[in-house]
C-alpha cells in the first residue's frame, strides 16, 4: 500500500517498523510451529502406501532441485548484472521438463507439465509471472522493488545475448584488469654460460634484427632529451592485449600468480558489490523521501541485504575459475564460431556447432589449482580456439 499525505506516510513507516519487530520476535515460535506441522503431516503420511510415499517424496525433492537450480544457476547471474528474468514460472516448467529428461525419477513431470498449468486460469498469467519474478529477485538477491534503468527485465529469448555473453565479457575484462596490475613475471634463471669474447673495436654490432622503421643502435641519431632533472627512462611498454594465451601463460608459469589473482579478484568483486549496494541504498532513500509512503513486505533486511541469500560468498579460487572459464568462452565465441546459450539446470552454457560443451570445467580447474595448462590447451585445440587472438571485452 502506498501512503498519501504528509501525515499518513510517517505513521505507516512507524507501523511497518513495529510489524517487522514483531515478526522478528515470533521467528522462533514460527519455526517451532513449522516443525510441529511437519511432524503431524509425517504421522498422517504413515497410512499411505510406502512405495507411493517414497516416490512422492523423491519427486518433491526433484521439484525443489529444479527451482533451486533455476534460481542459483540461471536467475542469480542475471540479478548480479542488474537484469531480472521476467518469466520465472515459465522457466521452472522448462527446468523440470529438462530434469525429467535427465533423471528417471522425474519421468512423471513430463506428462503432468504437458497439461494446462494452473496459472493459465488467472486473468493475466503473464502479469502474475512478472510480479512473482520481481518478488523473487527482491527476496533472494535484494534488488530494487521497482524496475529502473539499472534494474530491467529480460526475456528468456534474450538471455543468452544480453546476460550470458555480457557476463563472460565483463568477467574477462575484470580478469585482465587484475593481470595488468600484477607485478611482472619473474624471468626463469638461465644456466651460466661461458663469457663471449669481446668484439673487435672496429666491427659494428650486427646482433639486432632489422625491422621496418628501426635504426641500428650504432647509427641512431642522438636523442635530444630534457636535462631539467626529469627521468630519462623510456616509456613503459603498453599492456599486452586481452588474449587467452596471456592468461594461460601467467597462471601456468608463475606459481604465485594464482593466489595473487584470486585474492585481487575477490577484492575487486567485493568493491563492486559495495558500490552497487551504496547506489541501491541511495536510490532507496531518495525514493523514500520523494514518495511519502512505504512498500509493505519489501523483502529487504536491514543494510540492504536479501532476506534469503541463495549462495554464500564465493571463494577466491572459485572466482578465478569462473573468470578463466569466461575468458575461454569469449575466445571460443570470437575465434571458433561458438555461441552463448542457456541450460535450464546449469545456467550459462557454451554452444559449439549447436551442442553444449560441458567438459570445460576440469581443464580450467587443472590450470587454476595445479598450474597445469596441458589439459586446457588440448581442449582448445579440439574445439578450434585460437588463444593468441585478442577477444572483445566490455
Amino acid at each position: 500500500a502506498r501512503a498519501e499525505g504528509p501525515l499518513r506516510g510517517p505513521a505507516l513507516r512507524f507501523v511497518g517498523r513495529v510489524a517487522r519487530t514483531l515478526l522478528r520476535a515470533c521467528r522462533e515460535h514460527a519455526t517451532i510451529m513449522e516443525r510441529a506441522v511437519a511432524a503431524a503431516a509425517s504421522e498422517r503420511a504413515q497410512s499411505v502406501d510406502y512405495g507411493l510415499r517414497i516416490v512422492a517424496q523423491e519427486q518433491v525433492g526433484l521439484a525443489y532441485a529444479g527451482w533451486d537450480r533455476l534460481l542459483t544457476r540461471v536467475a542469480l547471474p542475471a540479478w548480479r548484472m542488474g537484469r531480472w528474468p521476467s518469466r520465472l514460472d515459465a522457466g521452472v516448467v522448462s527446468a523440470l521438463t529438462e530434469l525429467s529428461r535427465r533423471d528417471r525419477l522425474a519421468d512423471g513431470f513430463a506428462s503432468r507439465l504437458g497439461e494446462r498449468p494452473a496459472c493459465d486460469l488467472l486473468e493475466e498469467p503473464g502479469a502474475i509471472d512478472r510480479a512473482a519474478s520481481l518478488l523473487a529477485a527482491r527476496l533472494f538477491h535484494g534488488g530494487p522493488a521497482e524496475p529502473g534503468p539499472d534494474w530491467s527485465p529480460v526475456g528468456w529469448n534474450q538471455y543468452p545475448e544480453e546476460v550470458v555473453d555480457r557476463k563472460w565479457r565483463l568477467e574477462a575484462a575484470r580478469l585482465h584488469r587484475v593481470l595488468d596490475d600484477l607485478p611482472a613475471t619473474p624471468r626463469p634463471s638461465s644456466p651460466p654460460t661461458a663469457p663471449a669474447p669481446d668484439p673487435a673495436p672496429a666491427a659494428p654490432s650486427l646482433s639486432y634484427a632489422r625491422t621496418p622503421g628501426r635504426t641500428p643502435t650504432g647509427h641512431r641519431p642522438a636523442d635530444h632529451r630534457p636535462t631539467d632533472g626529469r627521468s630519462t627512462n623510456p616509456p613503459a611498454a603498453p599492456a599486452p592485449g586481452p588474449t587467452l594465451a596471456r592468461v594461460i601463460e601467467r597462471l601456468a608459469h608463475d606459481e604465485r600468480a594464482g593466489d595473487l589473482v584470486a585474492a585481487r579478484l575477490g577484492a575487486e568483486v567485493e568493491r563492486e558489490e559495495r558500490e552497487e549496494a551504496a547506489r541501491q541504498a541511495a536510490r532507496g532513500s531518495a525514493a523514500q523521501d520523494a514518495a511519502v509512503g512505504v512498500a509493505w513486505g519489501d523483502g529487504m533486511a536491514e543494510g540492504g541485504l536479501p532476506l534469503f541469500p541463495l549462495q554464500p560468498p564465493r571463494t577466491g579460487r572459485e572466482l578465478l575459475a569462473d573468470h578463466v572459464t569466461a575468458m575461454v568462452c569469449c575466445a571460443a565465441v570470437d575465434t571458433a564460431g561458438a555461441a552463448p546459450g542457456l541450460d535450464w539446470l546449469d545456467g550459462p552454457a557454451l554452444l559449439v556447432d549447436g551442442a553444449r560443451r560441458a567438459d570445460l570445467g576440469r581443464p580450467v580447474l587443472s590450470l587454476v589449482d595445479d598450474g597445469d595448462a596441458e589439459p586446457l590447451r588440448g581442449w582448445l585445440m579440439t574445439v578450434g580456439v585460437r588463444p593468441e587472438k585478442p577477444v572483445r571485452l566490455v
